[in-house]
């Protein structure tokens, strides 16, 4: 089976956008050159806007997604 993906680190830009209900998305991205979860990483609300997430609750959704991922990511490299 999948198993635990430990700190929410996604295997796919698509495994992502299901994750969180936004999978109508995933074609946009990719589309856009979005298709990996380092570039998804960089995504900004104005380019949100850009790939057509235009309804305000989504580009909360997506970015308060992207700003965990990247909390997890900082605290992963924290030596304890």
């Amino acid at each position: 089976g999948p198993g635990s993906l430990g700190s929410g680190a996604y295997r796919s830009v698509g495994e992502w956008l299901e994750a969180i209900k936004m999978g109508r998305y995933t074609e946009i991205f990719m589309e856009n050159g979005y298709s990996s979860m380092d570039a998804v990483a960089q995504v900004t609300l104005e380019d949100l806007r850009r790939l057509g997430v235009t309804l305000v609750g989504h580009q909360k959704k997506i970015m308060s997604s992207l700003q965990e991922m990247k909390v997890q990511m900082v605290n992963g490299m924290v030596p304890v």
